[in-house]
């Protein structure tokens, strides 16, 4: 009696070939290849709030050290670098490191100027808390109407 099952033959179509040689190289051969040496500095993740008299950053800046942040303005510009390093230790052979040295890097272009000479920064549990308060001309202004016209 005939078996009602046949045997599959994998595909020659070249595109699915490839898609599949992609999916295998990306996940065994390269398993990082989409953290590539520009993504390296690894993306610093923030919120980002409003307020009537200012802008509020709060960044996470985990295990960095407060000497290790550079955070510059200018402008609607803010930018935030943190760096990580571990130090290597004498006579200690390590079974496994997962923790290089990191560096995180972001630039916000905000909605309107801020008062750069007047920026407060604080660290505290790994979180960088950053007030910037707007300049007068970027502070909303409300336009009276004159009752008599």
């Amino acid at each position: 009696m005939p078996s009602a099952l046949s045997r599959s033959q994998p595909s020659n179509d070249p595109a699915s070939r490839g898609s599949l040689d992609r999916l295998f190289e990306e996940s065994f051969v390269r398993p990082l290849s989409r953290f590539s040496a520009a993504t390296a500095m690894h993306h610093l993740p923030l919120d980002l709030l409003e307020n009537d008299d200012s802008f509020i950053v709060r960044a996470v800046v985990p295990g960095v050290a407060a000497d290790k942040l550079d955070i510059t303005a200018q402008g609607k510009t803010l930018t935030i670098r943190a760096r990580q390093s571990v130090e290597q230790q004498e006579g200690v052979h390590y079974l496994l490191k997962e923790r290089a040295g990191n560096e995180w890097f972001r630039t916000l272009e905000l909605p309107s100027a801020f008062d750069v000479d007047n920026v407060e920064a604080k660290l505290e549990y790994g979180i960088l808390y950053l007030t910037l308060p707007k300049t007068p001309e970027s502070k909303p202004h409300r336009i009276l109407i004159n009752p008599n016209s």
